[in-house]
């Protein structure tokens, strides 16, 4: 097993990532107190590569980070790269919720498309950063449904599930989600040039 640290800090992600990588890698997380890198890009791209090479600076070791958000079509793909911290660094994921539904209800008739996208980035100091992206498509749902996941699982319904990540189990995610395609894409190269 090789070791990687994975620039992430929730609880959620780190737990996907673990069960994605687990097959070639042993998913290391940040060390508790670490200073969280501030994620100022304005693209995923551009915030994967500022975590990637700022713990690898800290910590001189090969380093998985990502970003990624919920992109509504009728919102010109927001809440995008603010997904987070989308109407403010303080509210819970159901006043998130409640915010994206009601911006949504003053514009969309039928169910808003959506998608989910997720850009890592790869980065052990010996060459360029590797950058490798998912996307899965669906819409978003009135009403949250389901406890599996996190951030906006519950409100956003697979098209090819045919139910809310939030609803569906692990196992049914890591086949169709934009992280878990994102890192099949790793993987794939990873088995060629990282030993």
């Amino acid at each position: 097993m090789i070791p990687l640290l994975v620039a992430t800090s929730n609880p959620g992600k780190l737990k996907e990532f673990k069960g994605l990588l687990s097959s070639k890698f042993l998913c290391d997380p940040l060390p508790p107190q670490t200073p969280i890198v501030v994620e100022d890009g304005t693209t995923y791209r551009e915030n994967a590569l500022k975590k990637a090479k700022g713990y690898f600076e800290k910590f001189q070791r090969a380093v998985l980070s990502d970003d990624s958000g919920l992109e509504v079509d009728s919102l010109q793909g927001a809440p995008g790269v603010d997904s987070a911290t989308y109407g403010g660094e303080n509210l819970t994921w159901p006043q998130r919720w409640a915010l994206l539904n009601e911006r949504l209800e003053a514009i969309a008739k039928d169910p808003p498309t959506a998608r989910f996208r997720c850009v890592l980035c790869y980065y052990d100091g010996v060459g360029p950063a590797h950058f490798f992206e998912g996307t899965t498509e669906g819409t978003i749902s009135l009403l949250p449904k389901g406890t599996e996941g996190f951030g906006y699982d519950p409100i956003f319904y697979s098209s090819e599930l045919k139910k809310t990540l939030g609803e569906a189990l692990p196992s049914e995610k890591a086949r169709v989600s934009h992280r878990a395609r994102a890192v099949s894409k790793f993987l794939t190269w990873a088995s060629d040039n990282v030993s």
